[in-house]
């Protein structure tokens, strides 16, 4: 059968990437979905990540099918390996989407209102405030919107709000120095850079599948022409 082997290899180097890519998505969004605490994870944001892994797992999967394909020259496989680019293609589109979305002034106005029904925070469970102290040693800062009066009361202020860098914006809380700026600036700061990673991913992927589609279909072209010149 006559297939041009510069294209069987193009091809099969290209699944190459997309196997190390598969395994660099699931392991990058599986840390970022069990890590969601520590990441700021709104629910706004969770389908996409929850994507992503599925996105990733089958990334790998095809990947490797792809390979086998190339190598094989079967064109059933080519064939099915194809399909699956396409439905992984439109998957990680909807993730660009998704990440886009999240950064509309809509979706910000959602989280606020959402993190305003989290108010006081010393009435939240203990495993939400402990995340979130982390989050304020982390971007040194203290409560959402208005500083430690989104604690309640002076006495319930965490530590995690004392002041541990003169360079920043502190107040006195009662002989006590503490963050005077709200996390709400840093928050969405985080989101937007979560945001744009998760778009990045998706474009970048998007490129090598569109081409990967491209290498397979000349590849599945130049196999049927071969057998029909057999015929």
């Amino acid at each position: 059968m006559a297939v041009s082997k510069l294209v069987k290899y193009l091809l099969f180097n290209f699944n190459l990437w997309f196997f190390v890519g598969g395994i660099c998505i699931l392991s990058f969004s599986a840390y970022v979905r069990i890590n969601k605490a520590d990441f700021q994870i709104t629910d706004e944001l969770l389908p996409a990540v929850n994507l992503l892994i599925f996105a990733g797992a089958m990334t790998m999967a095809f990947g490797f099918l792809g390979c086998c394909g190339a190598l094989q020259e079967s064109r059933c496989l080519l064939a099915i390996f194809f399909m699956s680019l396409l439905v992984m293609f439109l998957m990680l589109l909807s993730v660009g989407v998704l990440g886009a979305i999240s950064r509309t002034a809509s979706s910000q106005e959602i989280v606020k209102k959402r993190m305003k029904d989290l108010l006081p925070l010393s009435e939240q469970p203990e495993d939400f405030q402990l995340a979130f102290q982390d989050v304020e040693r982390t971007g040194f800062c203290c409560g959402f919107f208005v500083g430690h009066l989104d604690w309640g009361n002076a006495t319930v202020v965490p530590d995690s709000c004392n002041c541990t860098d003169a360079s920043r914006n502190c107040t006195v809380l009662e002989a006590r120095k503490i963050f005077a700026t709200p996390c709400m600036t840093y928050i969405f700061t985080w989101l937007d850079r979560l945001s744009e990673t998760l778009m990045g991913i998706a474009f970048g992927f998007g490129i090598l599948m569109i081409l990967a589609m491209i290498f397979s279909l000349v590849l599945l072209c130049e196999m049927n022409s071969g057998h029909t010149s057999l015929i």
